[in-house]
Order: structure tokens, then C-alpha cells, then sequence
């Protein structure tokens, strides 16, 4: 079976995806939501400025010669940005639950976690996909969702 991989980028996070060229784009989108949880009704995808239909097979796309396939995702933003509930996986295996809004930066759910648990926001360091989050970006760069599970550290050197 003759597969391609594609580059998933528009988050900070830019996950790898190999599928089959028979497969459509709806089907991608499936697996997308599989690997990185975001609905596949929230998902639009493009390539070179082209948006791709839920029914395009793949090998009927002009890919372009460079591999991976680099596709942008643009991810539709949940209606009136409600606040919703995640999971903080702490470094001995607890979980500490934080309600938050996709919108917010990673620097306000380091503070909400403070405020909640006492711990320092400058000693806290976060985690999704083995990838440290940076506190400048939004939480919706790195695909946070409802019910999303993320890592957290925590140093005592400060």
C-alpha cells in the first residue's frame, strides 16, 4: 500500500502523519483528531494556500515535490471561547484539574495552577506531546482542549 507522510503545521506543535494516498481528506482529518484529539469538525486543512474538501483522495492532490507534505491546520476556535476543564498530570502521578480557556497563554494557566495549588508559576514547567510549552503562546497553539491531559514539572530552585 502506497502511503505519504504529512507535516502538520499552524500549532507550535507540528505532528508527523504517514496515510494512505487512497484515503480522503476526511479520513486524515480522522487522524488527526486520533493523534492530537481536536475534532474533526473543528479541523480545516490546507495546502499552499489552497483549502482541502473532506472528500479529496489524496493521490488526486498535487502534493509537490518536498516530503513530508508540509498541510496547515487552521483550527476552528470553540464558540464564545468558554471556559473548560483539563488535566494537570503532576511529576508523582497526580492530576490536578484547571478550568481554563483555550485563548489563554500558558503563563495564565501557570498562574491559575498557583492560585489553586500553591505552587509558583516560575517553577512550573508544562508539557504536551514531550514538547515544553512556552509561556508567551496560547493555550490553543499547543491543541489544549476539553478534557486535555498535560505534564507538568516543578523545580525548587527559585
Amino acid at each position: 500500500m502506497e502511503t505519504v507522510s504529512f507535516l502538520i503545521t499552524g500549532g507550535v506543535l507540528a505532528p508527523q502523519i504517514k496515510i494512505s494516498v487512497s484515503a480522503t481528506i476526511l479520513d486524515l482529518k480522522e487522524t488527526i483528531q486520533n493523534v492530537i484529539s481536536i475534532l474533526v469538525s473543528r479541523q480545516t486543512l490546507s495546502l499552499n494556500g489552497n483549502f482541502l474538501r473532506n472528500d479529496q483522495v489524496i493521490r488526486d492532490i498535487n502534493l509537490g515535490a518536498q516530503l513530508p507534505v508540509p498541510l496547515v491546520l487552521r483550527v476552528e476556535p470553540l464558540p464564545g471561547n468558554p471556559k473548560f476543564i483539563i488535566f494537570v498530570k503532576y511529576c508523582v502521578g497526580d492530576f490536578i484539574s484547571v478550568w481554563i480557556r483555550e485563548t489563554s497563554s500558558v503563563l495564565e494557566l501557570k498562574m491559575e495552577i498557583e492560585k489553586l495549588h500553591g505552587v509558583s508559576a516560575q517553577n512550573i514547567t508544562l508539557h504536551h506531546f514531550s514538547h515544553e510549552m512556552s509561556d508567551d503562546y496560547a493555550l490553543s497553539e499547543y491543541y489544549i482542549h476539553p478534557g486535555c491531559q498535560i505534564q507538568m514539572t516543578v523545580s525548587m530552585d527559585n
